[in-house]
C-alpha cells in the first residue's frame, strides 16, 4: 500500500513538473508572437526613443531605413543607410530613389533625397493616409539596378501602437501569473506528499501496537 501511495505521488510530481517545462518553453514563443526572425532577409525594430529602423537585403548590399513612427497626414523625415553586406561597408555614390507604393496601387516617391556621408542619406517622406504600405528603395551598384523592398510599413495614429504595446504587456503579466500558480501548485504538491510519507510509518506502528 505503501508503495502504491509513493508511485501515485511520484506520477504526479512527474505529470506537474512536465506541464511546468512546457509553461517555461512556450514563454518565448509567446513573448515574440510567434515571429520567426532567424532566417528572414527583412527585420523591422522600434526603439525606446521611438526610432523605426528598417533593414533589408538586395543582393549585395544592405540597406536601412530610419524613420520616426508614421503618422497619417504627417511628414516625416527619414535617413537611409546602404553598406556591403559582407563587411558593412559604406557604400557611395548609389543616387537612391525611395518610391512609396499604396494600398490601392497609388505610388509617391521620396523628396529632397541627399547624400550625408559615403552610404548615408537623408530623405523626407510625403503625406500619406492612413494604412499599410510598400517602401521600395532603388539603387545602382557595378552597372546594374537593386531594390530593396519594405513592406506592411503601418502608417497609423500613435495611440494604435500604444494599444498594441498594452497587449503585449497584458500577455506577459498573464504568461507570468500562469507560471507562478503552477509554480505554487508544484511546490503544494511535494508538501503534502513529503507529510504523507513522513506520516506513514507512525501510522504502521500504531497499527502493531
Amino acid at each position: 500500500m505503501r508503495n502504491r501511495k509513493r508511485k501515485t505521488i511520484l506520477c504526479a510530481i512527474n505529470l506537474l513538473a512536465a506541464v511546468l517545462w512546457s509553461v517555461f518553453l512556450a514563454a518565448p514563443a509567446f513573448a515574440h508572437g510567434d515571429e520567426d526572425h532567424g532566417e528572414a532577409e527583412t527585420k523591422t525594430v522600434s526603439s525606446a526613443k521611438g526610432t523605426v529602423t528598417r533593414t533589408a537585403r538586395a543582393g549585395e548590399f544592405e540597406i536601412m531605413l530610419k524613420h520616426a513612427p508614421l503618422e497619417p497626414d504627417a511628414a516625416t523625415s527619414a535617413k537611409l543607410f546602404i553598406t556591403r553586406y559582407g563587411t558593412n561597408e559604406p557604400f557611395g555614390g548609389a543616387s537612391p530613389t525611395v518610391e512609396i507604393t499604396a494600398p490601392d496601387g497609388k505610388t509617391f516617391e521620396a523628396s529632397e533625397v541627399k547624400a550625408d556621408a559615403p552610404g548615408s542619406y537623408s530623405l523626407k517622406l510625403p503625406l500619406l493616409a492612413e494604412g499599410n504600405y510598400t517602401i521600395l528603395a532603388r539603387f545602382s551598384a557595378a552597372g546594374k539596378s537593386d531594390t530593396a523592398t519594405f513592406s506592411a510599413v503601418a502608417v497609423e495614429h500613435s495611440h494604435t501602437e500604444t494599444l498594441a504595446e498594452a497587449g503585449s504587456w497584458a500577455q506577459s503579466a498573464l504568461m507570468v501569473l500562469a507560471a507562478l500558480i503552477v509554480l505554487g501548485l508544484f511546490g503544494g504538491l511535494i508538501y503534502f506528499a513529503l507529510r504523507i510519507v513522513k506520516s506513514e510509518p507512525v501510522g504502521e506502528e500504531a497499527v502493531s501496537a
